[in-house]
């Protein structure tokens, strides 16, 4: 019996220790595989589409790929395994088609909505027009009873009352004209008073933050994230980069400061980008190539160090305000 167990123990152990292995050369193999990348493009003025680009990106040994071309088949394309997951043209395509079956199936209920809603309308037009006439008499009616109110000796004592009404009106127009030039200049007030506050706040936030930036956690927190941000350019920059240029502007003079312009930048790109000029025409032609990788890995690294720094961490609290 304790034989048995124990070769059990012993298989359960060796599967787990496989499965182990297993997860272990997946993560490490997603961590430590770089991202390749290539970058092609041209400009031909000759071309009826003068400019081209390429772009492919693989993955795990082109298990993950994308491309993306231009201007010949303009579309993003990601495959796994040989299986397209994702194609910007077919999705356009099929978006289409769903849209027509939509638009063909709220048609026929569009129409026999608006068949009904037709013959309720009319409906509703007759029930109006019934009850304006209606309304058109009886408002003749009350009419006619007031003149007849109107007319006698009641009349002389309602134009007394209209015009002690109106001499009533014009005082408490007035009144009123004179309150609301008060309430105007109380209003200037408030908000002069307001600005100044406005101004104050202003004055006050820019010196909080000009303190931050005089620190020397600030200090700190800035060489972390310089020397990260370095080796993170120096992982995304290109490995081999080569390019040709043919420039030239129609004057000599101009393609001259061009050119000089490129003495200055010759210790940077003279071993990659070749420039030659062009004194008597104006043009514009050439040609890039750019490949390059980078791992999973840096970039966790160079995030986990500036995110779990404790100047960087405290900064943004302060920027923030939440350690105040």
């Amino acid at each position: 019996m304790a034989a048995v167990l124990l070769t059990i123990l012993k298989i359960l152990g060796i599967t787990l220790l496989v499965l182990f292995g297993i997860i272990l050369t997946v993560v490490l193999l997603l961590l430590f595989v770089p991202i390749r990348y290539k970058i092609r493009a041209h400009r031909k003025t000759e071309d009826e589409r003068p400019v081209a680009a390429d772009i492919k990106v693989t993955y795990l040994a082109h298990i993950v790929n994308a491309a993306f071309s231009y201007p010949e088949a303009a579309y993003l394309r990601v495959r796994v395994f040989c299986f397209t997951i994702y194609r910007s043209d077919t999705k356009k395509v099929s978006k289409d088609s769903s849209d027509e079956e939509k638009m063909s199936t709220h048609s026929g209920k569009e129409a026999d909505d608006n068949k009904e809603n037709a013959e309720k309308d009319r409906q509703e037009k007759k029930g109006d027009r019934a009850e304006s006439s209606i309304k058109e008499v009886n408002s003749e009616l009350v009419q006619d009873q007031t003149e007849v109110k109107q007319t006698g000796p009641d009349k002389e004592s309602a134009e007394a009352e209209d015009y002690s009404q109106e001499d009533g009106n014009f005082l408490n127009k007035i009144i009123g004209f004179f309150r609301k030039i008060w309430s105007v200049l109380k209003n200037i007030r408030y908000t002069i008073s307001r600005i100044c506050d406005k101004i104050k706040d202003i004055v006050n936030n820019i010196r909080y933050y000009v303190e931050i930036l005089k620190s020397d956690r600030f200090d700190r927190g800035w060489k972390v994230c310089k020397s990260q941000l370095g080796l993170l350019f120096k992982m995304l920059r290109p490995r081999k980069f080569t390019g040709e240029l043919l420039i030239g502007t129609g004057d000599p003079a101009s393609t001259g400061q061009v050119m000089a312009a490129y003495g200055i930048l010759y210790p940077l790109l003279g071993n990659h980008i070749e420039v030659t000029p062009d004194f008597e025409r104006q043009i514009v032609e050439g040609s890039l190539f750019m490949k390059g990788r980078i791992t999973i890995f840096g970039l966790i690294k160079c995030a986990w160090i500036i995110y779990f720094n404790k100047d960087i961490r405290e900064l943004i609290k302060l920027f923030k305000r939440e350690a105040v």
